[in-house]
């Protein structure tokens, strides 16, 4: 009797019921899926099952496909329409997969978690000023639907996505996947922009941009002079663990190219970003011999190319500054003009309730009716967008995500070991920190708040310093 028992279990054995029922399922999905939809559409429906498995078994990989639906551009027949879209599907999978996890181990450490009490501050500040200082309902209702509400869906995406991040984002080589592809993304948006200006293209001829299937933002000039500056930062702190002379070499090279795409960019914020960003890697790297030689020449080697590729009319506009004489007749100067009474309508908004702003994404209908000219321009200042959209305490809480993050970075900066290796991830924090220091000097010339740079940024940053800190506990 024992033998027959054991028979049967080598049959099972044999013949597997849990794949076939699975693939018979499938089968039957896909079947249906052709017959509702529309001949094709099997191999859609076989494919969202292959990702969907995948990204339960590998949580980090669907990390990095939803960081990529906010940077690069998708065809509109893998992007979805309506409320089916790659971010939404994603968003469920993983909230099921977080529900999951705080059933099973009962914790919920994330709702204590500093940046999103933070976040949370945010959304609180926006929904009260919206309701108790936003303009007229009965005017909203004649408008329709407006930015307003994509303003905040965006917004609460990307505290999602932050939320994901720091529950599913473990380990040196979850980290190590979701830094690098947003770099290797940034620094391709940045070659591609320079390839563009030095070929005549770019906006208006002579700027750098890119409109082609890498990052979205990198269209305006400003943006892809901030994602050029990101990656060159963690460029030149890899090129720190790179021991081979043709590997560095390229990584200068490279890190070259991107300045001159900043210069390309003819982005005034671009340069003094840059300037900020390359005084603070001096203070950080020290007095090296060797680091200092490099510097210089990457920096001799910049001039050269600016003077030689740079046209004279990105130079002019990128350095003509407020306060300079150029400001008032040179390239650029409408620009500024333009920004200055910019600012003073929103000095205007801000100055009549501090404590309660307008609501997220009611900016341009807030403006059009105070401004006599019926412009609708953004204020080019995230700082002043916050405290007209969401008041002080908004303001508050997006300061205070920035000093949590620099916090969280110099705190694993600290308590890793000196990067040995190109594996190490110390490499890594020392570039989000140069990150951080770019996206804090261009917030005071561009809108960036609801760019996924400061959400990315956020959630390394946290997970950056729980592993550093983890680390340290179990070598103590």
């Amino acid at each position: 009797m024992a033998q027959a028992v054991v028979v049967r279990d080598r049959a099972a054995a044999a013949f597997p019921l849990g794949p076939i029922i699975g693939l018979v399922g499938v089968a039957v999905l896909a079947t249906l899926a052709d017959l509702a939809i529309g001949a094709g559409a099997w191999f859609f429906m076989v494919a969202a099952l292959l990702v969907l498995a995948l990204v339960m078994a590998r949580p980090e990989v669907g990390i990095a496909v939803f960081l990529s639906t906010f940077l690069v551009t998708y065809p509109s027949v893998l992007a979805g329409a309506g409320y089916l879209t790659i971010n939404n599907v994603l968003g469920l999978v993983f909230l099921v997969l977080l529900a999951h996890r705080v059933y099973s181990t009962g914790d919920w450490w994330f709702a204590r978690n500093p940046e999103m009490l933070l976040f949370g501050l945010i959304v609180l500040s926006y929904l009260a000023s919206g309701y108790f200082n936003g303009p007229d309902p009965r005017l909203l209702q004649l408008i329709g639907p407006s930015e307003r509400n994509e303003a905040m869906r965006l917004f609460v995406n990307r505290v999602a996505f932050v939320l994901f991040v720091i529950n599913f984002i473990r380990t040196p080589a979850h980290i190590r996947l979701i830094y690098m592809l947003a770099i290797s993304l940034m620094v391709a948006s940045g070659l591609v922009g320079l390839y563009g200006a030095l070929s005549g293209g770019g906006l208006y001829g002579y700027r750098a941009s890119t409109f082609i299937w890498i990052i979205a933002a990198s269209g305006n000039p400003n943006r892809l002079a901030m994602f050029s500056i990101i990656s060159m930062g963690a460029l030149w702190y890899l090129s720190q663990q790179v021991y081979s002379r043709v590997g560095r070499a390229l990584l200068i090279a490279t890190i070259v190219a991107l300045v001159l795409a900043v210069f390309m960019a003819a982005s005034r914020s671009g340069l003094l970003a840059l300037s900020a960003c390359v005084l603070f890697i001096l203070a950080d790297e020290g007095a090296s011999p060797r680091r200092v030689l490099g510097l210089v020449a990457a920096g001799v080697l910049a001039v050269v190319l600016v003077l030689q590729f740079v046209p004279e009319k990105s130079l002019e506009r990128a350095t003509t500054l407020p306060g300079t004489e150029r400001a008032e007749t040179g390239v650029g100067s409408g620009s500024l003009e333009r920004r200055r009474y910019t600012l003073s309508v929103g000095y205007e908004i801000v100055s009549e309730n501090v404590l309660l702003g307008v609501g997220v994404g009611n900016w341009e209908i807030t403006r059009f009716l105070r401004d006599p000219g019926r412009y609708t321009a953004p204020p080019h200042n995230s700082y002043l967008l916050a405290m007209a959209e969401g008041g002080l305490f908004c303001l508050l809480g997006f300061v205070g995500l920035f000093w949590r993050t620099w916090g969280n970075l110099s705190t694993a900066r600290r308590l890793l070991p000196p990067p040995r290796q190109l594996r190490d991830i110390n490499w890594m924090v020392s570039g989000a920190r140069v990150g951080l220091i770019a996206v804090v000097v261009f917030s005071m010339f561009a809108d960036l708040w609801q760019a996924i740079p400061l959400f990315w940024l956020v959630g390394l940053g946290v997970t950056m310093r729980r592993y550093a800190e983890a680390r340290s506990y179990a070598t103590a």
